[in-house]
């Protein structure tokens, strides 16, 4: 049987490893990984990451969604690009929430897979509360 070990890593109600389910499941786990890294705070690994948090803590516009789309993809082909192929990624902010769609294909089995994954923003300074 060959299981994959789960990311982010888990332990489940029975005391052991959490496995991926499938391919897709893996595979939608490595990208929230990767999209919520921040390029240096992994001391094994300080190049890892897609810059996100600058969306989320400094001011969202259109310059930086498009420079933000450009770091997803840049990310993606480095460190995911053995098991997807990324075919479209968009950035888009609202009031409250960050959201990042992304379009892939699987490699191993052409799949093609849609994912949303969203991250809240902190309030504007001197927002109403």
């Amino acid at each position: 049987m060959n299981r994959t070990l789960d990311q982010p890593f888990r332990i489940t109600d029975r005391g052991t490893a959490g496995a991926a389910a499938g391919a897709a499941q893996l595979a939608r786990a490595q990208l929230r990984q990767l999209l919520f890294t921040a390029p240096g705070e992994r001391v094994d690994r300080p190049e890892l990451g897609c810059g996100l948090h600058l969306l989320v803590f400094s001011g969202a516009d259109a310059a930086r969604a498009a420079a933000t789309e450009y770091a997803v993809r840049t990310a993606v082909n480095r460190y995911l690009g053995r098991l997807l192929t990324l075919d479209a990624v968009r950035v888009s902010v609202d009031d409250t929430t960050l959201v990042v769609d992304v379009l892939y294909t699987l490699r191993a089995s052409g799949d093609e897979l849609a994912d949303t994954f969203t991250h809240p923003l902190p309030a504007p300074p001197g927002g109403a509360s």
